[in-house]
Order: C-alpha cells, then structure tokens, then sequence
C-alpha cells in the first residue's frame, strides 16, 4: 500500500504543513515514498551463454543490488541533518567465505579469458605489464622479429594480480614462463612508448566497487584494457561481471523506445528517478567533502534535446522538479534557478530555450498545496529565483518582528547558456553566484557555457581561457545522451553515453533490436573513468 506524505504527516502527529523542529527531522529520516523501478520486475530475463555471442544482451541477468547512498550528512553550515535510508551492494556469493572471488567466479574468469581474450587482451598484457614486453624490443632490434610473445593464459587471480602462462618464441623454439601482471599496474619502462599509462582509479569510486569483489576485479581490468587499447574488451568485461553476480555498472533498463516521440510517462520517469537520486547521492558526497560542489547533469534524450524538433519545455521542468522534490524531500532546502534576461537596450532577452520557463516553473503543479502531497513544500523548502549573487540566500535571525532566514541548501540552476551579443555572457553572474554559495552544491542542468562570437572580441578573445577553466570546473554527476551517426541527423539512435551517478564510471552503449520485433536492449560495449572520445565511441558502434 502506497500512503502520501500528508496521510503520514497526520499519523505521526505533523498537522497539515510543514513544520520545523523534531518533527520536520522525523519526517527527513523517513525513506521516499515514490515507488521506484525494481529491476526485479522488468521483462523476463535470459541467462547470457556465451559472452562472447554479441547478439545477446548481457544485463538480462538481474541485480538485486542498489547504488550505495550515504547516511546521515548536513549541507553547507546548515545546522538540520538528513538521515537517508539506503541498499548496500549485495556481496557476491561466495565472498562470505572470505576470499576475493569464490570458485565460481574464479573458474568462470579463467574460462572466459583464455577463450575469448587471449589475442585482444591477454598478450598485450604479457608485452604491456611484464619484463617480457621490454625484452623483446631489445631482442628484435638485433634478432629481426624472431623473438615474439605468441600466447598467454591465465592461471590463477588474486586479489592484488593476475598470475599468467607465457609461451614465448625465440629463434623458432616455443618457451613457456609464469609471469605476474598486477591489477594496478602500469606500463614497464621499456614499453612507456608503445602504451601511454592511466591515472589509477580514484578510491572513493574503487571503495564502491570493493563492495563486490567481482565489480572491484571487472573495473580494474578496464584500466588495463584501455591502456593497451583493447576497448571492445572493456564491455565484455561489464557483461562479466553482471553474469557473476555485479551490481550492474551503468544498466539501463530495455524497451525505452527513445525514437517514439512524446516519450511513454514510465520512459520519461525512468530518466527522472535516475537523475534525482544521482543528485542526492552527490549532495551526501559534497557535504562529506568527498567531492566538489560544482556539479553538473546532462539529459539529452530527445524530448530534451533542444536541437530536436522533438524537444519539450515540460520535460526540462518536469526533471527540474522531480530533483528538488527529492533533496526537499531529505530536508534540504531547494532554490530552482533559471538566467534572466541579458545584452543591452534593444537586444536584451533571454535565450529562445529559456523563454517563459521562469513563469512556467512557478506556475507548474507541484502538489504543494493545501491537504496535497507535497503540502506547503514551495515557498518553504523549494523556491526560486534568478542567476546572481543576489539570490543566494544565508541564514540571519530575524530582526524585531521580521522572522529568521533559513538558507538555501542546493542551488538548481535550468540550462545556463551564452547568448550571441554584447554583454551576454552568463559566466560571469553565475561565476559570481557559485562564490556566493560558498561549498554549497550548484547543480548545472543541461548547461551550454561555450563561447557565442559576439562583436567587440567578446566570448571570442578576451578572457577565454578563464572562461574554460570555469565552465571544466563541473564535474558530472549523471548524464545520459544519445548517439548518432553525425550531429545534425537523429535518427537511427546508435546508442547512448551514460554516467549514472558521481562515482560511477562512463559506460558507451550499442542500442539493438531483437528479433521477430521482440523490444530493443542497450549492450554496454565500452567502459571509462573520464569523458570517452567522440571518435572511439562512434568506431565501436558502428561495429
């Protein structure tokens, strides 16, 4: 049974608005009431067989397991706390026991790697990580190419390395020799050349994925497939780990249908739910000081996509609203933000994007009424305003008979972009509001802070290194775009970048239609910690 928060309001004794104190905490610590989508109950799932079958998908095996949230945390210098209910990731059979895999894990690895990754994957190891690999450079500058690294299996893993068979060839004469590749390796000195090293994966996004040793395995194996460029072998390895029992890395669920435009409500809530949780999960971060405060989240599905003729202005609104309904929700005080009109005397205005949303979004049913279910949400917990230092609310008491003022928590702020003109830069109101806001989080939604060429050298010339340097100082919390064959032509959806959630990975998915019109799947096929380039992505969807 499903009860709104006013009927629970009145059974815990709230009355019928919100109120401050011990029982506006009590009603913070309580978990959303809004059902959300349980993987559980999607379609029917179909074991993957073999993972190397590329027509399969490999996230038909379903996940209990939920993205780790954080526990209790206040934003800012406010004094009130969240206390936020949430799933841990489910341990992988087996690792009870204590070991980094268990034996089904163990063999399974074994087995998928020596049968299908051995060219792509498991020599390029040997020559990228051991001595070997440096060897026979110095070897074949002499020798002409007769000393070669022509096979590798795999023996054994552990929890710091994989343990390999080599079966080098010198002269004619096969040699096999056990060589150690450690899962955070980096390229032995002589092979600096041939593969450019990566960072090590940060370990706050690691510590997640250690909760399942599986997932913790899987992620470092990405690192070292992209160093030795092997990055059709990077989705194979998120197929691996969902088969034995991962959380999932980047799911999405099948049948969005995202070319059948308006989008069905479930496919339009599906986004929503996504981008808010990811919002609050980054809010917990940045008040543990465990990320920056400036963030950003990029939707780009087609009904927000405003180069699209299918974009929708109710869409964007509906998004924003369904993020501040979610940290208002945990306690949080909300301010929603859209630019005001910028240039000068008769070429003022607001981008054509823009236009109107200010009014709309205050107009817009949030259920905030009298005996509704967000009842007395707006005007106390959810506001709004403008883009400016001057709509940056702190707390003060109050003075004589005016009342105290509670500040604002999180800043949300609609599609901030430049406008072509004089004086119609945004970056330097919303420069001067992120300062204001101190280490506050100032959430970006759909944000276009490129240069417009304008005359006078404006958002062309002057400045505008100092202006890259703001705009790549948001750091992505969720995104999720599709793909394409160029950047004017929208159809067919090749696939979709997605990041869903501040510590998770970028994962590339390839969009398939199954037979006999059975639904449409997205098959993860490619795997990284930073923004995947362009022209990667589209030479493994093409594929």
């Amino acid at each position: 049974m499903v009860i709104t928060r006013q009927q629970l309001r009145r059974a815990l004794g709230l009355g019928g608005a919100m109120v401050r104190g011990n029982a506006e905490r009590k009603l913070a610590r309580l978990p959303s009431l809004r059902p959300k989508f349980a993987w559980s109950e999607a379609a029917p799932l179909f074991a993957l067989l073999f993972l190397g079958f590329r027509s399969v998908d490999a996230f038909y095996s379903p996940s209990t397991a939920a993205r780790a949230v954080g526990s209790r945390s206040s934003v800012g210098n406010r004094v009130g706390v969240a206390l936020l209910s949430s799933s841990a990731p489910a341990e992988a059979e087996g690792v009870k026991r204590g070991g980094y895999l268990d034996e089904e894990q163990l063999q399974f690895c074994k087995a998928y790697l020596n049968e299908h990754h051995k060219s792509d994957v498991l020599v390029p190891f040997v020559n990228a990580f051991s001595d070997l690999g440096a060897t026979s450079v110095k070897k074949n500058m002499w020798m002409g190419g007769s000393y070669s690294i022509v096979d590798a299996e795999v023996v054994d893993i552990t929890s710091d390395a994989l343990e390999l068979e080599a079966t080098v060839q010198e002269g004619g004469k096969p040699k096999k020799t056990t060589v150690t590749v450690g899962l955070d390796s980096d390229p032995v000195p002589g092979m600096a050349r041939t593969y450019s090293t990566l960072p090590q994966i940060d370990p706050l996004k690691l510590s997640v994925a250690s909760k399942v040793p599986i997932d913790n395995f899987c992620r470092r194996m990405v690192r070292l497939c992209n160093i030795v460029k092997a990055y059709e072998a990077t989705g194979k390895m998120i197929q691996m780990g969902v088969q034995l029992g991962g959380t999932g890395v980047g799911k999405l669920r099948n049948d969005l249908y995202l070319n059948q435009v308006p989008h069905n409500r479930y496919v339009r809530q599906y986004f929503y739910d996504m981008a808010a949780e990811a919002s609050l999960e980054a809010a917990i971060l940045c008040s543990n000081k465990q990320i920056s405060n400036r963030m950003k989240i990029t939707a780009m599905f087609p009904e927000m996509n405003p180069s699209m003729d299918s974009y929708r202005i109710g869409t964007l609104l509906e998004l924003a609203r369904a993020i501040a309904i979610k940290l208002a929700e945990q306690n949080l005080r909300v301010r929603v933000c859209v630019q005001g009109s910028m240039g000068v005397g008769i070429f003022t205005g607001v981008p054509k994007q823009l236009n109107g949303v200010h009014t709309l979004l205050q107009r817009m049913d949030w259920q905030s009424g009298p005996g509704e279910e967000n009842e007395g949400m707006v005007g106390d917990f959810v506001n709004f305003g403008l883009v400016g230092k001057e709509h940056v609310v702190n707390f003060s008491d109050g003075v004589g008979d005016a009342p105290a003022t509670q500040q604002d928590d999180v800043f949300i702020i609609i599609c901030p972009q430049n406008m072509i003109g004089i004086e119609c830069s945004i970056i330097g109101r919303l420069e001067e509001m992120v300062d204001a806001a101190g280490d506050r989080p100032v959430i970006l939604l759909n944000s276009d802070l490129t240069d417009k060429v304008s005359s006078q050298g404006q958002q062309s010339i002057r400045g505008r290194q100092q202006r890259l340097d703001f705009a790549n100082s948001f750091d992505t919390i969720y995104q999720f775009q599709n793909t394409y064959f160029s950047g004017t032509s929208y159809f067919p959806i090749l696939g979709s970048v997605v990041k869903l959630g501040p510590l998770e990975p970028w994962v590339a998915h390839q969009r398939r239609d199954l037979v006999d019109d059975g639904g449409e799947v997205y098959l993860p096929i490619f795997f990284f910690f930073s923004v995947p380039e362009r022209e990667t992505l589209i030479k493994l969807i093409s594929r």
